[in-house]
């Protein structure tokens, strides 16, 4: 019952959620986080459970939003096939740069993800034909109304609405991860993670694992980037950039890499700390930076355990030496 609850709440709390306070404003910060959380789950599951630092997962989460804006928008393809083509097209594109890039370890493949990030963000800023350069490509139609039987056609224009649409892509997503963690591929994803030289001995393939959740994560990202550039009706790079990549680490870093709550977690801290500090630019990027160096240093294992110990120690009783417990 204990564990139906725990993973209740959370879900009615959010389907709740836009009936408290102001649509426009708390709306739209949901259905941030909620693309976010997308995001950063799917880099945890690289991160966490397979150890493979990625700094360009924004690369993906764009190139989704590209893919799908602009199929919508200059071809006429309906939404529902344009998020599935850009999920799929930013798996392939991953499926041309992984096996390479596991082909170098250490510094070298981080320095390798962090120089496609860089490539893609050139090439979302100056392929003026395609992507509209800095001017970004405006005008993404949201979703069409879909039609329910004995229902009205629903629509997607209200933020509303929306959240919704986001929230269940969001729990499925969520929900297949915990499938995969709990499965024989997420505990030989955990032994590659532990022991690559083990997980060889015992028969694994880990060039084929870690190009195989490579490929998913990165298709997920392609999602989140769909959804988010539907949302807004509007993509430019500065919402794919370096930047953004840093951020996502930052998040599954904060909430504990290795976890399922911990990227939704992280994704709510930094968002938190995003909107008060959103009118000092400068004082928020040097905050991110001492809060990396801080959670890299002092909290490997991201915030919430810590406090979780140190929460037990203040409650606990100090018993007196000599005394009964």
């Amino acid at each position: 019952m204990a564990r139906v609850v725990k993973w209740a709440l959370p879900f009615v709390l959010a389907l709740g959620f836009p009936f408290v306070g102001q649509e426009g404003y708390f709306t739209h910060l949901a259905i941030t986080i909620l693309i976010f959380s997308i995001l950063a789950s799917s880099l945890n599951l690289l991160m966490g459970y397979t150890g493979l630092v990625s700094i360009a997962h924004g690369a993906f989460y764009g190139i989704g939003a590209y893919t799908s804006g602009i199929l919508v928008l200059r071809h006429g393809v309906p939404f529902w096939a344009a998020i599935v083509i850009a999920t799929a097209f930013a798996g392939i594109v991953a499926l041309g740069i992984g096996p390479p890039s596991f082909r170098t370890r250490g510094i070298y493949y981080i320095i390798v993800t962090i120089a496609f990030q860089l490539i893609a963000s050139e090439i979302f800023d100056n392929w003026y034909s395609m992507t509209g350069g800095g001017l970004g490509l405006k005008g993404i139609p949201r979703p069409e109304p879909i039609s329910l039987p004995f229902l009205p056609a629903l629509g997607f224009q209200s933020k509303f609405v929306y959240y919704y649409l986001v929230l269940a892509v969001a729990a499925a997503v969520h929900y297949g991860i915990w499938r995969i963690i709990r499965s024989p591929l997420g505990i030989a994803l955990m032994a590659i993670r532990d022991n690559e030289t083990k997980a060889l001995m015992m028969g694994l393939s880990p060039l084929r694992y870690k190009i195989g959740v490579f490929v998913f994560a990165s298709a997920l990202a392609g999602l989140a980037g769909s959804l988010y550039a539907h949302y807004l009706e509007y993509a430019h790079p500065d919402l794919f950039s370096f930047f953004v990549s840093v951020d996502v680490f930052l998040m599954v870093m904060l909430g504990g890499a290795g976890t399922l709550y911990g990227p939704p977690l992280g994704v709510l801290i930094l968002e938190m700390l995003r909107e008060v500090l959103h009118e000092f630019v400068a004082l928020r990027l040097l905050l991110y930076g001492l809060l990396l160096i801080v959670i890299i240093v002092f909290l490997p294992e991201g915030l919430p355990r810590p406090l979780a110990r140190w929460t037990r120690r203040l409650v606990t009783p100090r018993l007196l030496p000599g005394s009964a417990p």
